[in-house]
């Protein structure tokens, strides 16, 4: 007993494709993230064998490096969800349209609308916040061996 309408797959095919672009690209970003983060810490191991023995003269550089990428993967964890809900939302209103259920596929468009912006939204900050931690990281980096 199937209470859901079939869909033409072409309906909704290259909006999935498109869809699984930008979350692999979110992906990459979270990943790039995490690997930086990580290479704080080879840093901070590789200063503390340093025979002056000092940890790091100034670590703002690289906190402030650390937060960005920190953001940068919750943003990206946040498109991630926002850019997969929005297409149950897609595929919800297109079923609504189908069966000519006008109230309920307005209420699914304003859904899918929703989720798109906040999908938008998650991606551009994660993009930014990247970039920024990537400039504080260069900095940092610059900072600590004095060039």
């Amino acid at each position: 007993m199937n209470n859901l309408n079939e869909l033409e797959e072409s309906q909704y095919k290259a909006d999935f494709m498109i869809t699984d672009g930008y979350i692999k690209f979110s992906s990459e970003l979270l990943r790039l993230s995490l690997i930086a983060m990580g290479g704080f810490g080879t840093l901070l191991l590789i200063r503390l064998k340093d025979p002056n023995g000092q940890l790091l003269e100034d670590p703002k550089l690289f906190l402030i490096s650390m937060v960005f990428f920190a953001l940068c993967s919750a943003a990206a964890l946040f498109h991630r969800f926002y850019a997969s809900d929005t297409m149950s939302w897609y595929v919800s209103w297109l079923r609504a349209d189908k069966e000519n259920k006008t109230e309920k596929a307005e209420r699914e468009r304003k859904g899918l609308r929703r989720f798109l912006k906040r999908s938008e939204y998650s991606l551009i900050a994660s993009e930014w916040l990247f970039g920024g931690g990537v400039l504080f990281f260069i900095l940092a980096i610059l900072n600590l061996f004095d060039i």
